[in-house]
């Protein structure tokens, strides 16, 4: 047997007849198939016809907690810019899973750990799959996130296994299953303990072979799904039950997608094209969509994101080796949503929390918004009981401070109240260790001014969480002048271990994101007030791509908050920040929103049925709106918001352009397919840029006015990202 070939990303060793291919691409934490990895499959299939007789092949993984978690984003990347590279390497890949389906032995995948995108396919292609109870073992296809759909087979065989619906379900969705869901759904063979996989592996390939069966099973199962229509016995695949699936599949994305991601439809042209046709007609269109979407803006920005996100995960604060202090006991002061919505996910990573609040009446609340947060977990099957259990057990409250003072860090989540916010970090400092940190859940009050009332401020912070705090992903981190690394390095460590993508960013009014989302609702509380409608506005936002729009998110946000914001930031920025009347006369009529069922919309069923009509009867204008063009609302909007931006990075308040992309994302719901909001401002031009926002401020106001660093960077013909 030949090991002296690319050895670097799979090895064959044979014993007791089973041959056993290890994947283990070189210096690489995860592994992920590339062109070098199909060459190497290549040669040890090569190398196993020459290999004396053998029962089974067993592929695994040579790095524990990982298989392969899927094709190799920076080839990917490659590829949409050597497009004629695309179609030859997605046939080499199908030929290679077509070798690996017709071997004259069966092929067991023997999977511990993350399973994804083309690993899943090469698993599929496998005669059986075992899977782990590592808690790190999840499967799935992500690629519809990325812009472009499965190429290896995945939308073929992924259905053949688990069904139409479901495979649907998860390729539409990128969803993960865990391997005890993985069983159910028939996607894999057995669950068992990372200690006996390649035992189990080995057995499960001496079996089917024993059997006699196992390509005939595999084909059987393949002609059941995506034989002709006349011969198909899979109720889900025949008519008119086939059709009412893709039918259903098609509204339903069109509902969550719009018609900015094409990929989803692609995928179900693919799925229904193999329904219809067979297993190569569907690889055929499987390709075909591949090719075509790798190709687009959209899923060269989606997987810049990737890589923008991969970035602000693994930044650290300068110094670059500054070590975190060891936490594993957090206290919350304040159990309204915010802070048991940051006790229950900080408690789900394994923190012990204590949370503070006046009353048992409100530690009570607090802790029943945790418990159902976790039985929804429970429900949901994301948890067992018992962890659900143990996981409620790690959190407990108090109206003292009995047991902060083994706490490590504490944040604090008490409502907008500088004098408030102030005397609890006094009374805190009194209560903690020297190098207990103390982190303010503030959206706008600045971390400076706290700190004027702390003995440490070195160990004082800012952490902005964002409502609700189990479901938005983003976590903006903020240090005030004074902040040490330490401290830094200490919360974004808690961050990312809840869960959260961080940015760290400086303190000022508003930070970043209060800022960038102020600009944002102001600008669509000028237009509202120069007489466009409620709807007209909130749907040319969505239609641009946000999930809500404007006005709808004042009311989701409450406008009590929204205006108070919106005063720190016209303080702050008076001599360019211009606020619209529209707002203040909506929340002076006693509407906050979805909170007390009053705002922008009513709010009968608990959600937003319709805008509310007699609220043009507080604005300029009346009942009678203007019809103001989509484009133009769009273009205020963003460019506002845009401008924003600009103003954080000229400051210093955020240092990387891929920071602010990913607050804004993450954050703020700016449209991902546009990759972020710096990099849909560079592909639009900043010299259009800065003539269009030039003319904007002329007629509308000069707020709209472009921040220097646009000027400046459109008169060197230069960009964000340059």
């Amino acid at each position: 047997m030949s090991q002296d070939t690319q050895p670097e990303y799979a090895s064959l060793r044979i014993e007791e007849g089973i041959a056993y291919i290890c994947i283990d691409v070189a210096d690489k934490s995860v592994n992920t198939l590339s062109t070098p990895m199909t060459g190497r499959f290549e040669e040890i299939l090569d190398e196993l016809q020459d290999t004396p007789p053998i029962e089974g092949v067993v592929i695994y993984s040579g790095k524990a907690g990982h298989f392969v978690v899927g094709f190799d984003i920076n080839e990917l990347q490659e590829l949409a810019n050597n497009p004629q590279d695309i179609l030859p390497m997605l046939k080499r890949g199908h030929a290679l899973a077509a070798r690996l389906e017709s071997l004259k032995v069966p092929v067991v995948a023997a999977i511990d750990g993350t399973c994804l995108g083309g690993g899943l396919e090469l698993a599929m292609a496998c005669h059986a799959r075992i899977v782990t109870n590592n808690k790190r073992s999840k499967l799935g296809l992500p690629e519809v996130q990325l812009g472009v759909i499965p190429g290896l087979g995945g939308t073929q065989r992924l259905p053949q296994l688990v069904g139409l619906q479901t495979g649907l379900d998860m390729i539409l969705g990128s969803k993960q299953v865990d391997a005890q869901k993985a069983k159910r759904l028939g996607l894999v063979d057995d669950v068992v303990h990372p200690g006996i996989l390649l035992q189990v592996a080995a057995e499960t390939a001496r079996k089917l072979y024993a059997a006699g069966d196992w390509q005939e099973r595999h084909k059987s199962s393949i002609s059941e799904y995506f034989s002709n229509p006349a011969e198909m016995v899979n109720l889900a695949a025949k008519t008119p039950a086939r059709k009412l699936i893709f039918n259903q599949a098609r509204e339903l994305t069109r509902k969550k997608a719009g018609s900015h991601y094409p990929a989803p439809f692609r995928a179900i042209d693919a799925i229904e094209a193999g329904y219809r046709g067979g297993f190569e007609a569907g690889i055929e269109a499987e390709s075909r969509a591949f090719d075509e979407l790798v190709k687009t803006d959209v899923a060269r920005n989606l997987i810049n994101l990737f890589f923008m996100k991969q970035e602000v995960d693994k930044t650290s604060p300068i110094p670059w080796n500054t070590k975190a202090y060891p936490v594993d006991k957090i206290g919350v002061v304040g159990a309204g949503l915010m802070g048991a919505g940051i006790a229950q996910v900080a408690a789900y990573q394994g923190y012990a929390v204590r949370i503070k609040d006046v009353s048992d009446e409100s530690i009570g609340r607090g802790l029943q918004y945790c418990k159902d947060l976790i039985d929804k977990l429970v429900r949901r099957k994301k948890i067992s009981e018992p962890m659900g259990d143990v996981m409620f057990g790690h959190i407990s409250g108090t109206t003292e401070y009995t047991g902060f003072a083994q706490t490590q860090m504490v944040i604090e989540a008490v409502f907008e109240d500088l004098d408030l916010k102030k005397s609890i970090i006094k009374d805190l400092e009194e209560r903690l260790g020297d190098n207990a940190i103390v982190a303010s859940n503030t959206s706008t009050l600045p971390i400076t001014e706290l700190a004027k009332a702390s003995k440490r401020p070195e160990n004082l912070l800012g952490m902005h969480f964002f409502s609700p705090v189990h479901k938005m992903p983003l976590l903006e981190i903020i240090r005030h002048p004074k902040t040490s690394s330490k401290a830094v390095a200490t919360a974004l460590e808690v961050g990312r271990k809840m869960g959260k993508t961080c940015i760290v960013v400086n303190d000022g009014p508003g930070f970043f994101t209060s800022r960038v989302i102020g600009a944002y609702i102001n600008e669509a509380g000028w237009i509202l007030q120069e007489g466009a409608s409620i709807e007209a506005i909130d749907k040319a936002m969505t239609d641009w791509g946000f999930p809500v729009g404007p006005m709808k998110l004042v009311d989701e946000v409450g406008l009590d908050v929204a205006l108070k914001a919106a005063g720190t930031l016209q303080d702050a920025f008076s001599k360019r920040w211009s606020s619209p009347t529209a707002l203040k006369a909506v929340a002076a009529d006693g509407r906050k929103g979805r909170k007390n069922k009053k705002g922008f919309y009513r709010y009968a069923s608990g959600e937003a049925d319709a805008v509310d009509e007699t609220v043009y009867d507080l604005l300029p204008g009346g009942r009678e709106r203007q019809d103001i063009d989509a484009s133009v609302i769009q273009q205020r909007c963003w460019l506002a918001m845009l401008n924003e931006c600009a103003y954080c990075l000229q400051e210093g308040i955020v240092e990387h352009p891929r920071d602010i992309d990913i607050g804004v994302i993450f954050g703020l719901g700016f449209p991902p397919f546009r990759g972020g909001i710096l990099r849909h401002a560079d592909s639009v031009g900043l010299a259009r840029v800065a003539a269009d926002m030039t003319k904007l401020a002329e007629e509308f106001g000069s707020r709209l006015k472009p921040a220097q660093i646009i000027v400046d960077k459109a008169e060197k013909n230069a960009s964000f990202y340059a």
